[in-house]
């Protein structure tokens, strides 16, 4: 009987160690910041990038831009 509750108790602690391994390597990967925050009995992560790509330089707004005969040549091979 004792093994049946370790186990029952046992696998969320161990996927949820393993979710939060995940979600820190992913954050450094990325080179974000990681704060955790506290809200009540649950804990939150949040990680945001300190990083920010620039826009391309030939990058036009709007739908006319992005469909039309001018993108035909991406659809043929």
């Amino acid at each position: 009987m004792s093994n049946r509750i370790a186990r029952y108790i046992g696998l969320p602690v161990v996927s949820a160690g393993i979710l939060g391994a995940a979600a820190l390597g992913l954050a450094g990967i990325a080179n974000a910041e990681v704060t955790t925050t506290q809200n009540g009995p649950s804990v939150s992560i949040v990680a945001t990038p300190d990083t920010y790509a620039s826009p391309a330089p030939s990058a036009m707004p709007g739908w006319w831009y992005h469909h039309g005969i001018g993108h035909a040549y991406l659809i043929n091979p």
